[in-house]
């Protein structure tokens, strides 16, 4: 199970294992919570992602440009990094 959480109104953390069964659920919770213009949300706490955890990445970032935020990201797995340059996305979701 894998679940986003609000630290400070403008820091959320994501913990648990994002795969292909959990990523719906998380963002769907990340569409409940109040978002500031501005936020961060912490990876470091993930145990395991796959090419979904790529997909929620990618899907808040599209939110964000869409509603005008900035959002940035810290402690982002090695694997969905990788992830992200092996499918020639990395430009788009590193600030």
């Amino acid at each position: 199970m894998a679940q986003i959480e609000q630290l400070e109104p403008n820091l959320y953390r994501l913990t648990g294992q994002l795969n292909f069964s959990t990523v719906t659920a998380v963002l769907t919770q990340f569409h409940a919570l109040t978002i500031e213009d501005e936020i961060t949300i912490d990876f470091s706490m993930l145990e395991r992602s796959n090419s979904a955890g790529l997909a929620l990445w990618m899907e808040l970032v599209s939110d964000a440009r869409r509603q005008n935020r900035k959002i940035f990201f810290t402690g982002l797995p090695d694997t969905l990094l990788d992830l992200a340059a092996m499918s020639n996305v990395k430009h788009l979701l590193v600030n």
